[in-house]
């Protein structure tokens, strides 16, 4: 068993490198070949140019100060950065259930399992890539010249599978993908826009969620 064991995981690893997280195979637009791109791209810039800088001037920020952490930690004070990080997290806590329920699925059909995995895309293009956008552009506290906030991608709570049937589970995404949406209602265009595309998501996931499992 133990051989069998060992055997399966490196056939897993061998076929994570040659879908492209590793150096060979088709990696060019993998996340290897992304980030290679990107360090390439960086240091082209900065020979043409020293002062040149990509990223805005930011620090991993906080709403609050995590429970499994004891050290201090930055925490926002600034109340509209606050919040732009509250729903930020919440979206990054929706990713995770998303990608935890496409890998370990029950008994998803085929279309229930690539609407799965396309949600988590969006989720991450969509949804939490402007959230974060408009999180950098907002001070940490009350000083304007102060750094900007950072995406800290904290937790409240330990991470954990949702419940295993898959109709509670579905009911469960769909109802948090709802609470981002809502939380995002009054906020500026970025984040609003964010919550457009959110509320979209959950009506894509309710079709798959029996009437009696729906949160009115």
């Amino acid at each position: 068993m133990a051989v069998t064991d060992l055997s399966s995981a490196l056939r897993a690893v061998g076929e994570i490198i040659e879908q492209g997280e590793g150096a060979r195979g088709h990696w060019e637009d993998a996340h290897y070949g992304r980030f290679l791109r990107i360090w390439d791209e960086y240091h082209s810039f900065r020979e043409n140019d020293p002062t040149f800088e990509p990223a805005r001037g930011v620090v991993p920020a906080f709403t609050r100060q995590p429970f499994d952490l004891k050290d201090p930690v930055t925490v926002i004070t600034n109340p509209e950065a606050h919040h732009a990080a509250e729903v930020t997290t919440i979206a990054y806590e929706v990713l995770l259930h998303l990608l935890l329920r496409f890998f370990t699925h029950t008994d998803e059909a085929d279309e229930q399992l690539e609407l799965l995995i396309g949600a988590a895309f969006e989720m991450m293009g969509d949804i939490i890539r402007p959230l974060g956008h408009a999180l950098t552009q907002l001070p940490v506290g009350s000083a304007a010249d102060g750094p900007n906030a950072g995406f800290a991608f904290e937790m409240h709570y330990l991470m954990g599978n949702l419940v295993p049937w898959r109709e509670p589970a579905w009911a469960l995404l769909r109802e948090r993908i709802a609470f981002l949406a809502e939380k995002c209602t009054d906020d500026p265009d970025m984040v609003r826009t964010a919550g457009e595309k959110a509320a979209s998501l959950a009506d894509k996931l309710a079709a798959h969620v029996p009437a009696e499992l729906r949160a009115s």
